[in-house]
């Protein structure tokens, strides 16, 4: 199997890992420059570094089994719809693949047998899949979620102005995608924002509650307060108990007799970031892309994610 994965950064690196544990793999990498793309093929015994960015990519012979794209956020789009042009088939792209619902729709609507998946790596956590499967039998009657961001750590990251104004396309996707895979899409949502102008470079709030349900008539309610310490959590409640990702790598289930809960899914510790090998076997065992992470599907949740955090659909910031 030949793999071309395009960008050199940390998580290139982990798409690199999960890989080569999966089985023999031939992995070309392309990036923006010649140290990074190098670098990362001497680390790891790549077969082959390019460099160039977007203008290599134009004069590769692209028979590659697969294409990943974990390219910085601004970057994933273009070479979704390069590639795409080019003819490549079997495409996996990091999330949120781009900072609106508008670009997601427009490049759908050029391309709508497109082929690509995105790469929501939570919604393949062994915890989410245990959940997943529990719900299957054991319908889920109401759910609670937070998606509170550790402000520091985000002004740490040197992340591009546009990216930082919709931190919740580009990180809070990671939660509120996976609640929405396993309870399924709102139907009707009733959003709140306060703290307009509180964080400079997140102008449509810093508190974000709101309530819901689902297609399948699923109550939620939800609370993110940016001003103040939070963690990601979610918890699915169903005729026998709770159901608490908190963290969102294990699970675990207090029942409805009460008692103490009890752990059903403990932390992984293979080495590997958390859902990739998972996400991988998805992805490249199909034949098409797995539903919850197509693009269709990331187009639902970024129209959810829009509506809960006071974005314009048309990626202006407020």
């Amino acid at each position: 199997m030949r793999i071309l994965l395009i960008g050199a950064g940390r998580i290139a690196g982990e798409y690199v890992k999960a890989l080569q544990a999966r089985g023999p793999v031939e992995i070309d990498i392309l990036s923006r420059t010649e140290a990074s793309a190098a670098g990362l093929r001497q680390r790891h015994g790549l077969a082959q570094a390019f460099w160039g960015g977007q203008d290599r990519l134009a004069s590769l012979d692209l028979s590659y089994d697969g294409y990943i794209v974990a390219t910085p956020i601004e970057t994933l789009l273009p070479y979704l719809v390069q590639l795409t042009r080019q003819g490549a088939r079997r495409i996996l792209v990091e999330k949120p693949v781009c900072l609106s619902s508008a670009e997601l729709r427009a490049f759908l609507h050029a391309h709508p047998q497109a082929t690509a998946m995105a790469a929501l790596n939570r919604l393949y956590y062994p915890s989410v899949q245990a959940l997943a499967d529990r719900l299957a039998v054991e319908p889920a009657t109401s759910a609670s979620f937070s998606f509170g961001e550790m402000l520091p750590r985000i002004e740490a990251a040197n992340l591009a102005p546009p990216v930082l104004a919709r931190l919740g396309l580009a990180n809070s996707i990671h939660v509120i995608a996976t609640v929405f895979s396993l309870i399924g899409l709102p139907r009707l949502l009733h959003p709140l924002v306060s703290g307009q102008g509180r964080i400079d470079w997140h102008p449509s709030g810093a508190v974000f509650a709101g309530a819901g349900s689902t297609e399948s008539g699923i109550c939620f309610t939800y609370l993110a307060d940016w001003l103040s310490a939070g963690r990601w959590s979610m918890t699915v409640r169903t005729g026998r108990g709770v159901y608490m990702l908190e963290p969102v790598e294990t699970l675990s289930f207090q029942p409805l007799a009460g008692g103490p809960a009890e752990m059903l899914v403990p932390p992984v510790s293979d080495g590997l970031k958390c859902g990739f090998p998972q996400m991988l076997e998805a992805w490249l065992a199909a034949d098409a892309p797995d539903a919850k992470a197509s693009l269709y599907s990331l187009l639902a949740y970024l129209e959810a994610i829009e509506a809960m955090m006071g974005y314009r659909g048309d990626g202006v910031a407020r």
